[in-house]
């Protein structure tokens, strides 16, 4: 039947061993180490994928605590602003305040100034009339009035003038 086929039997048992052994060596050589260099390769991919989710959650991590930070310091920026403000009010409101008061006693001082010199005037004006009285009277009576006669006469003109 081989011969028909145009086989030999003998070279097909060495081909087949030839093959058989073939199988083995590379079974043996080739096929365990390339099986165990995929293994290799896929463990190290299934690491860096496992690394990459790592990494991909601390980011995630990260960036939410960068979030919460930035709310933070936002938060406390308003803070800062609205603490200066209100110093600034403050600030303004007591300027406003010694002003105020700084007006009043300018105020209150030139209020005394012209009391003070109403008064002046008052004393002067009065030494003036009581002056022109005595020389009035000097002239009237035609003689020089002593010490006495001059201070009544002045007490009498003063009280005169103040009644009017």
């Amino acid at each position: 039947m081989f011969e028909q086929l145009g086989l030999e039997p003998i070279k097909l048992a060495i081909q087949t061993l030839n093959f058989l052994i073939l199988l083995f060596l590379l079974q043996r050589l080739a096929y365990r180490p390339l099986l165990r260099m995929m293994d290799a390769r896929s463990a190290r991919i299934r690491n860096d994928l496992d690394e990459a989710r790592r990494l991909r959650e601390e980011s995630a991590q990260e960036r939410e605590a960068y979030q919460r930070q930035m709310a933070n310091a936002r938060q406390e920026a308003r803070s800062v602003l609205d603490e200066a403000n209100a110093v600034a009010v403050r600030i303004r409101e007591q300027a406003q305040a010694e002003a105020e008061a700084q007006n009043a006693a300018t105020l209150r001082r030139a209020r005394e100034e012209i009391a003070r010199e109403k008064e002046q005037a008052i004393g002067e004006l009065r030494r003036e009339v009581a002056d022109l009285a005595i020389m009035a009277a000097s002239h009237v009576v035609g003689r020089s009035l002593d010490g006495v006669d001059q201070r009544r006469l002045v007490d009498e003109a003063i009280s005169e003038v103040g009644s009017h």
